[in-house]
């Protein structure tokens, strides 16, 4: 997604710089008499240990099909409309951008998806879904070296029979008029038992540092944050001082 992420330039006195809203995602300069907001997003790892629970009552939760993610792309774009970068993009622009990501998704390229583990939320006065939970298969190097997500090489076609990885929460998200009802708590709900039923233990997540909302929708359903790039340099450090 950072390919989407736009530069920002805003002609505005030095004066109006300084009182300018920050956010995570970007790197404020004043250049020239104009603001520039170059993109630097910014993601943190976490991870949640599986525990079987009840499911929430109330929610129509179905099981999301992998060759019914592509028609997700719509709604990816309401959901994320308040975030970056589909905030700072045009409505066609952010509907691309929308659509790369879920097409990324769809053909494997964040991993296998682990087809059992994904799921749709449905409003009983609408037809269509009003959010998703996507789980794919990562590398588990996830667990113990940021940035590690990403196969190297193709992994097997029973990676996921064998559990030859870690279940990475690659997206969830939920209408932005249907937010804060318990939709995306009820997905994951329904995503862990799947994923115990498969022998998964754990379930890697990647959320950016920018989007407030989703910090605290991981902390409050208990995902534990990862030692980031800085603690492993650090570490790194004082093993060849020892």
């Amino acid at each position: 997604m950072s390919l989407h992420y736009p530069v920002i330039e805003l002609p505005l006195t030095i004066d109006q710089f300084h009182t300018l809203p920050r956010n995570a995602a970007y790197k404020y300069e004043y250049l020239d008499g104009r603001a520039v907001l170059s993109p630097r997003p910014k993601t943190f790892t976490g991870v949640l240990d599986l525990t079987r629970g009840p499911t929430p009552d109330g929610f129509d939760i179905r099981p999301q099909p992998a060759a019914d993610i592509p028609f997700l792309a719509d709604l990816f774009r309401i959901a994320n409309a308040h975030t970056q970068p589909y905030q700072s993009l045009d409505k066609l622009r952010a509907q691309a951008a929308a659509e790369d990501a879920i097409h990324q998704t769809a053909t494997g390229g964040d991993g296998p998806v682990i087809e059992p583990a994904c799921f749709r939320a449905f409003d009983h006065d609408h037809p269509d879904p009003v959010g998703a939970i996507l789980v794919t298969l990562v590398p588990p190097d996830i667990l113990v070296e940021p940035f590690a997500g990403v196969w190297q090489e193709k992994p097997p076609p029973d990676a996921i029979e064998k559990r030859l990885g870690v279940p990475h929460l690659t997206w969830v998200f939920v209408s932005w008029w249907e937010a804060r009802r318990g939709f995306g708590t009820a997905l994951l709900a329904h995503a862990v038992n799947a994923l115990l039923r498969m022998g998964f233990t754990q379930l890697a997540t990647t959320f950016a540092l920018d989007n407030g909302p989703s910090l605290l929708w991981h902390w409050r359903n208990g995902f534990r944050l990862l030692p980031q790039a800085s603690a492993f340099r650090e570490r790194w450090k004082s093993k060849r001082t020892d």
